[in-house]
């Protein structure tokens, strides 16, 4: 059995988000007081939100780092995983999935503040990463991959970066916003199925009423024949 064991594509977009990235970081390092205006005005949390009214912060925060680890792995994964679906996607789908993923986590990072009474600011592309790498491992969900020489499908694989982020939080004390990578992956899933639009749903609906309707003629056909021979 072969796996996949190529190294991914650095195609143009990866380029432009990594390079942009690493760039906007460090500025943040290098310039102290702009470090802490982005603390103030693009990180994002409840507060900067609903006490602050920075509603813009719940995608402004994607674009920056914490520290070096940080923008190493999110870099990182935005290769490993964003490359193939760059090549295989768009420029508008790798942009509108990426964004979105990030929109999606920071979304997901303000309401989980809101109902467990946490406020912690977020910040870091995590998001949209985690959204790429469930759209990857949608489209190859039951396919054999080589992921660092280790063989799974790519529905293993999602698993493992879901329990890989409880085992940080719980077991490793790690400052990592699950909610925030969770929210990422299913705002990617969503978009990647092509499940969230009105026409997808209504086909869904569609197949559903089909599906209940058979099954309500055959239980009827049934009873008629019950008793009854049958040549």
């Amino acid at each position: 059995m072969q796996y996949q064991v190529a190294w991914p594509p650095f195609t143009k977009n990866i380029k432009i988000s990594i390079f942009g990235l690493v760039a906007l970081f460090l500025v943040t390092v290098f310039v102290p007081a702009f470090n802490d205006v982005a603390r103030q005005y693009l990180w994002t949390s409840k507060v900067h939100v609903f006490d602050w009214g920075y509603v813009w912060t719940i995608i402004t925060y994607a674009f920056f780092h914490a520290d070096f680890n940080h923008i190493l792995f999110n870099s990182f994964a935005l290769w490993m995983f964003g490359g193939y679906l760059d090549e295989m996607w768009s420029t508008k789908k790798f942009w509108t999935v990426s964004l979105l993923s990030a929109l999606g986590g920071g979304i997901a990072v303000v309401l989980s503040q809101l109902v467990f009474g946490t406020v912690a600011p977020t910040l870091g592309y995590s998001g949209a990463v985690m959204g790429l790498v469930a759209a990857y491992c949608w489209y190859n969900w039951d396919r054999s991959l080589n992921f660092f020489f280790l063989p799974m499908t790519g529905k293993t694989l999602l698993l493992f970066f879901v329990v890989l982020d409880i085992f940080f939080v719980v077991f490793a004390r790690e400052p990592i916003s699950i909610a925030g990578h969770l929210g990422g992956m299913v705002t990617g899933l969503l978009l990647a199925t092509d499940y969230w639009r009105p026409r997808r749903i209504k086909q869904w609906w569609r197949r559903r009423s089909m599906k209940k309707k058979f099954r309500e003629a055959t239980r009827e056909v049934d009873r008629k024949r019950n008793g009854k021979w049958v040549n």
